[in-house]
């Protein structure tokens, strides 16, 4: 029997204006990109109407990357939820894969909201208020894991502490072009998974 392989759906216009917009606000600015940067560089014939079949302005373009990306966010956690009881250390390799993996989607976000945030108010705050989410999530679980093993950690702190050493991990790579110590993705969270199952680990009582 011949079999073919499925080809993978070419982008949609809209999909190329989202995708080349958000490109282009990163490098150029909100402000500095225009719309008829953002058509041409979707292949539209720029200054034709084009984005505005799809998107009334770059603002609303904007917006419903955020919106899609927010969707996206809730749907892992939702899919996650089964991890909430695992062990510390399985916990930290799932959720860090993932935020990493959602870092490096989201990089272009990140520069446009660094550069823009003050501008783009409504849309920071709604970015804010997901990644306040994702930092309560793992308070929790940090909470669940604080009473297994007798320790008496501030759930939030350590929450604070985990997110914020991958966050810096990654965004170290960018800035300077390696990781810290030229660690790879999986070293370093195996590392941090492991001090994790180190501290809630050694409280336990049997």
């Amino acid at each position: 029997m011949i079999t073919t392989a499925r080809r993978t759906p070419a982008p949609t216009t809209r999909e190329r204006l989202l995708r080349e917009g958000l490109r282009l606000f990163a490098v150029k600015g909100f402000a500095g990109t225009g719309v008829g940067e953002i058509e041409a560089a979707a292949g539209l014939q720029p200054r034709r109407g084009a984005m505005y079949r799809h998107f009334p302005s770059k603002q609303a373009l904007l917006e419903e990357a955020v919106k899609e990306h927010l969707a996206q966010v809730q749907q892992v956690r939702v899919q996650m939820q089964g991890a909430l009881a695992s062990d510390p250390q399985t916990f930290v390799l799932q959720f860090g894969r993932w935020m990493l993996a959602d870092m490096d989607a989201q990089r272009e976000m990140t520069h446009i909201l660094e550069r823009e945030g003050p501008r783009l108010r409504k849309i920071r705050d709604r970015f804010r208020v997901s990644a306040d989410a994702g930092f309560e999530a793992v308070a929790s679980v940090a909470e669940l894991w604080a009473r297994a093993s007798g320790l008496k950690s501030d759930p939030k702190v350590v929450a604070a502490v985990l997110l914020g050493a991958i966050v810096n991990f990654r965004r170290s790579a960018w800035t300077l072009g390696k990781p810290p110590l030229q660690l790879s993705d999986e070293a370093f969270l195996l590392g941090v998974a492991q001090l994790v199952s180190e501290l809630f680990g050694s409280g336990r009582r049997t």
